[in-house]
């Protein structure tokens, strides 16, 4: 068997691309996999021997005829045309994609024959977006910035290949481990970030040292980070003259990493790849979350890990992070942090989430749950106006004097107001977004038999907004959701 398995997206998606694809190799112990990863990130397939072969999606080459002033997209189209031909003629029996985009899908479609199997997002025929399976369509209605959904993407990936996970699918590279000379007993700090709205301010990290050193005075520290980070590390120099600091930004491979952080006695950072490093090495982490991020998708696996989120990076506070690190050194935890457990969700927080009936109403209509009790008198309204609207588009589409012609833009307009609705009451979000991606999966058919699925679903819409009708007796004088 050959499979081929697209992870287009950046260094910490890789790396936690990882496991899944230990665990493929170790459930298909004789296939030929391939890895397709762009070629900025392919440092992150570095030591990884689960695969046979990385091959590298020469983007700024296909593109290259694009950049100048002559009119040359005849050449880039023939370029990508060749590209893909060599990925065909590799006859995949099986193509798994793992990048969730628009960019990927059409990859798949042009790469994968009519008998392969094929695992996330694709084509139709007719050029649209075709998700074919539950992964993929959770992915696409759930997953996400500002969205409820708690199961981590390395247990997507995993559930996306159809692979169990266990401990021998996580630990570092099969590389040579490099010698920095760093002495026995030190910690880690990333200066950096992924994204820069997501970065600590140097200024907040040298405080935190500060305040790390007055508990552990004895503990050197590294800093870690690429060559645009360098600048980071030399003002938290500046600003700490009371820690050991060993500045190994922009001195470092990336791969090297892992040997750094693997003989730590922590790493702290923000998001970032080295949180994912840290979570094959098994090196108790801190993860100072900040900006547009979802923890519960993308924090660290390690072990023993913990998370303190701050909304914003100006809310960071070096006396709560200084005091984590040095509570993590002397006693070996920490108190008042996001504890990663394992399991969905990987983690625990002690205080009640806003977001926990929008990811219970997820459980119930994708991890088969019971559907959770409505509190908040907001969502009953929301369910009752997605109520009226549903009732009218299925009116429409079980009458038979409406011509399929004159469906379509009723359907649009339909798709508007249900948007509306779910940008007035996030929870009901998840109920709408659900309903759109089961309407995208349609495939193309008779505009009779389009017209008939598209019933079938919007009947099931109406199953499950009842269960939230508002009922109301004159004992009670008030209504409850009906669950």
């Amino acid at each position: 068997m050959k499979i081929l398995v697209l992870q287009l997206a950046r260094l910490g998606d890789i790396y936690m691309s990882w496991p899944a694809l230990r665990a493929l190799r170790r459930t298909h112990p004789g296939a030929e996999i391939h890895l397709l990863v762009r070629p900025r990130f392919e440092a992150a397939t570095r030591g990884l021997n689960a695969v046979d072969q990385v091959r590298e999606l020469p983007t700024a080459e296909l593109l290259e005829p694009l950049s100048g002033a002559a009119d040359r997209d005849a050449e880039a189209l023939g370029r990508v045309s060749f590209y893909l031909e060599t990925l065909r003629r590799e006859n995949y029996d099986r193509v798994i994609n793992l990048s969730f985009s628009p960019l990927s899908s059409w990859i798949v479609k042009s790469v994968a024959a009519e008998t392969a199997e094929v695992s996330g997002y694709t084509r139709h025929t007719d050029g649209y977006l075709k998700i074919a399976d539950h992964v993929s369509s959770f992915f696409y209605a759930q997953v996400g910035v500002n969205r409820p959904n708690r199961v981590h993407l390395t247990d997507l990936f995993a559930t996306m290949i159809n692979v169990d996970l266990n401990e021998n699918d996580w630990g570092p590279p099969d590389l040579p481990v490099k010698d920095f000379g760093l002495p026995d007993r030190y910690a880690v700090l990333h200066v950096g970030a992924s994204e820069s709205g997501k970065r600590v301010a140097p200024f907040q990290w040298a405080r935190a040292l500060r305040r790390f050193h007055e508990d552990v005075p004895d503990c050197p520290v590294v800093l870690i980070g690429g060559p645009g980070e360098k600048a980071l590390a030399n003002e938290i120099r500046a600003n700490v003259n009371t820690v050991s600091l060993i500045d190994l930004t922009g001195e470092t491979a990336v791969e090297d990493l892992f040997g750094v952080i693997a003989k730590s006695l922590f790493l702290i950072g923000a998001d970032s790849a080295p949180m994912h490093m840290a979570a094959l090495t098994g090196t108790p982490t801190l993860n100072v979350s900040c900006g547009d991020v979802n923890f519960w998708e993308t924090g660290p696996k390690a072990p023993a890990a913990w998370i303190r989120r701050f909304k914003t990076a100006a809310d960071f506070s070096s006396e709560q992070v200084g005091g984590a690190m040095a509570e993590l050194v002397l006693r070996g935890r920490v108190s008042g942090w996001i504890q990663h457990l394992g399991g969905v969700p990987a983690y625990r927080t002690e205080e009640k989430n806003r977001d926990d009936f929008a990811w219970n109403l997820i459980q119930a209509l994708y991890l088969g749950a019971d559907f959770p009790v409505a509190e908040e008198m907001i969502f009953i309204q929301a369910v009752e106006k997605l109520t009226e609207m549903n009732a009218v588009v299925l009116e429409q589409l079980r009458n038979p004097q409406v011509k399929v012609a004159a469906l379509a833009p009723l359907l649009d307009r339909a798709d508007e107001v249900l948007t509306a609705i779910a940008d007035l009451c996030p929870e009901s979000g998840v109920l709408v977004r659900w309903v759109q991606t089961e309407k995208t999966r349609i495939p193309p058919g008779s505009p009779e038999a389009v017209r008939q699925a598209m019933t079938d679903l919007h009947a099931r819409f109406g199953q499950v907004l009842n269960l939230y009708e508002l009922t109301e007796t004159a004992e009670e004088g008030s209504g409850h959701g009906k669950v």
